[in-house]
């Protein structure tokens, strides 16, 4: 073993042995010596906050409900924990520590910070920014190891599971945008093996009523279109999933989540939004929940507001990078940041994954080949997000005209706008389009201006493009897109 290695080793574990054996003798010495460090490892789990459900504090710690049960009888009967029922569901038990529990990570907290600061008291300023440097990047390399990945160099297209659920083929059609992804291409990649979506925004653009009763008309697009797409995959055998892609932040979204659940969708997908009471509209957990996010931040928040709230997690999340079509996760200007951060951000989010049972992570975004899945795969993926390639496919729901204006484009055709969701879209480059660049205006009907894209409004509507849009040359069928990531 190189020297350098062996005494570095040798110094990172005896730092962790060490601060372990202070933190034990801190506990013994203290008020609470009745406890052991982890046991006060669970209270910090529980925290001080509102009460959490056995679920979100298993997965904070990284273990199992049942081996959390038996470490919790224990702290209630040393008075550090008590058990409440939930208002709304008598079967949830939710975990509050008592005030000797909240005194205790108090002091635990403050004799951690007390070891820490005397530590960074003998160092200079800089000698500190250079510590953070360094374990920073230990901190991701852990991570890496933490979560799999670094053990992954061929790319493996193997089933996985989602939730309850199984899918064959770790392909996610995107949900795109009105019009695009329907029943037609989302039975298509289910039948192939994938997880196809149909995208709920305005579906129901085509009916007679839409301008005067549009959600009812939405609701009536919903039943038809999510019944007909798993029709279509049980005729043919298919093994794939049907899921439907919801923007979370419009008026009604629950009410059409509940009717997509009750037509037989498998999946519901949300983007646009944080979806914080979307369990609340689906209590079976056969139904797959997958938020679509862009930090692992958001990927936190979620889990543990569900868990929390819901005595739920995800059952998978979409990561949209900032490569992808439509509507980012971003501002304009934080675009360039998060090209440079991408392969970064895929481990983190899929580092705050590793906890949760069957929750894969779908990364997308710029994923147009075998070699593009690859990269994102060695950094966390386990499974793709395509979108640009299935819609000039003969099965895609948009019109022909509107897929040859796909075949056409080239770099240049694209370009990003500004929206009234506070986040950038990548779209074609027209009239309007071009209008929106110019002024940075956000105050527009991106609905409309979507609809009118579809319409074959070229001039006046919005359509949604990818980074590698210029790469489709040719119409395909679903099977050889899967065809082409599979063999």
């Amino acid at each position: 073993m190189d020297k350098d290695v062996k005494k570095i080793k040798n110094m990172m574990v005896d730092i962790f042995s060490l601060v372990e054996k202070l933190e034990e003798e801190s506990v013994k010495g203290s008020s609470f010596e009745n406890l052991s460090l982890t046991e006060v490892h669970t209270l910090e789990a529980i925290g001080r906050g509102r009460p959490r459900t056995m679920t979100n504090v298993a997965s904070v710690l990284g273990i199992s409900v049942s081996t959390l049960t038996t470490a919790i009888n224990k702290l209630v009967k040393k008075g550090y924990v008590e058990r409440l029922k939930d208002e709304n569901d008598k079967r949830i038990v939710r975990l509050r520590l008592t005030d000797a529990g909240v005194d205790v990570i108090v002091k635990h907290e403050e004799n951690e910070d007390s070891l820490v600061g005397e530590a960074l008291r003998r160092l200079s300023k800089n000698e500190r920014a250079r510590i953070e440097r360094v374990l920073t990047e230990i901190d991701s390399f852990m991570k890496l190891k933490a979560a799999g990945t670094g053990r992954r160099t061929h790319l493996e297209m193997d089933p996985i599971t989602i939730g309850q659920l199984s899918l064959p083929v770790p392909i996610v059609q995107a949900g795109m945008s009105i019009g695009v992804a329907g029943e037609k291409l989302a039975a298509a990649v289910a039948i192939n093996g994938g997880l196809g979506q149909i995208s709920l925004a305005d579906i129901g653009y085509m009916e007679p009523d839409f301008k005067t009763h549009p959600v009812q008309a939405n609701k009536r697009a919903i039943k038809r279109k999510v019944s007909a797409a798993r029709q279509m995959v049980e005729a043919a055998g298919g093994k794939g999933l049907i899921g439907v892609n919801i923007i979370w932040n419009r008026e009604y979204s629950g009410e059409y989540v509940k009717t997509a659940i009750k037509a037989g969708a498998q999946a519901i997908i949300t983007s646009a939004g944080m979806p914080q009471t979307l369990p609340k509209y689906c209590a079976d957990k056969k139904v797959a929940l997958i938020p679509t996010i862009s930090t692992p931040r958001a990927a936190r928040t979620i889990t543990n507001s569900w868990s929390r709230k819901y005595n739920r997690v995800p059952d998978a999340f979409i990561l949209q990078g900032p490569a992808a079509a439509g509507l980012l996760g971003y501002k304009e200007e934080q675009i360039d940041f998060a090209v440079q951060e991408w392969q970064k951000t895929i481990l983190d989010v899929k580092s705050e994954l590793t906890n949760l049972e069957h929750c894969p992570l779908i990364v997308g975004g710029g994923i147009f080949d075998k070699r593009d899945a690859q990269t994102v795969y060695r950094s966390g993926a386990d499974a793709f997000l395509i979108g640009s390639r299935f819609v000039t496919t003969d099965e895609c729901d948009a019109p022909d005209a509107y897929k040859q204006l796909h075949l056409k484009c080239t770099s240049s055709d694209v370009i990003i706008v500004n929206s009234p969701m506070k986040a950038a879209v990548r779209v074609m480059r027209n009239p309007f389009s071009q209008q929106l660049a110019a002024t940075g205006s956000a105050d527009y009907d991106i609905f409309k201006a979507v609809r009118n894209g579809i319409q074959g409004d070229y001039e006046n509507g919005l359509i949604f493009l990818g980074e590698n849009q210029d790469r489709v040359t040719r119409m395909e069928k679903v099977a050889d897109v899967f065809k082409e990531f599979t063999e």
